[in-house]
């Protein structure tokens, strides 16, 4: 038996500081992603498939350049590595570029559905503390997926010693 249970992980780089919080929904999964002054600038919905539905609406595909400008709130979808996405930004916020390679990365992964909803706030942030943010997230994303393949391992010797 699966033992999914929400966990909570989080790292720190000086002022930075960022949470992932993973929860389990049945076979699939919900990251929130916070830093700094938290909110909801993206959700991110991933899913299994290889190419995107005939009744979806055209858009620009996720790994394009056509994304709405950064003034703009934005909503598109694209299929990209396999994994089907779904982008839900809000007016000027750039989270989406943290939580994107996550919801695409524990999709592929996982072979489930994946929502992501990210927030990262610091106030007169320096280009280089974004690209530490970025690789924060990366991080955290990378230590969250470890840490649900040890609990699958463990769940399936748990299962042979039945």
């Amino acid at each position: 038996m699966e033992r999914h249970q929400p966990f909570l992980l989080r790292c720190t780089h000086g002022r930075l500081a960022l949470e992932l919080r993973l929860l389990p929904a049945g076979q699939d999964w919900q990251l929130l992603l916070t830093g700094g002054d938290a909110h909801i600038g993206a959700v991110i919905l991933a899913e299994p498939g290889d190419g995107t539905p005939p009744d979806a609406p055209k858009a620009a595909s996720a790994g394009s350049t056509a994304r709405p400008d950064a003034t703009s709130a934005g909503i598109f979808s694209g299929t990209e590595d396999g994994v089907r996405l779904h982008v839900l930004r809000r007016a000027g916020h750039h989270d989406d570029e943290a939580a994107l390679p996550l919801a695409r990365d524990y999709c592929r992964a996982l072979g489930a559905a994946v929502c992501v909803s990210a927030g990262i706030h610091y106030d007169h942030i320096s280009r280089e503390e974004i690209d530490t943010v970025l690789a924060l997230a990366r991080m955290l994303g990378a230590c969250g997926l470890r840490r649900l393949w040890r609990l699958q391992e463990n769940d399936h010797a748990d299962g042979e010693r039945s």
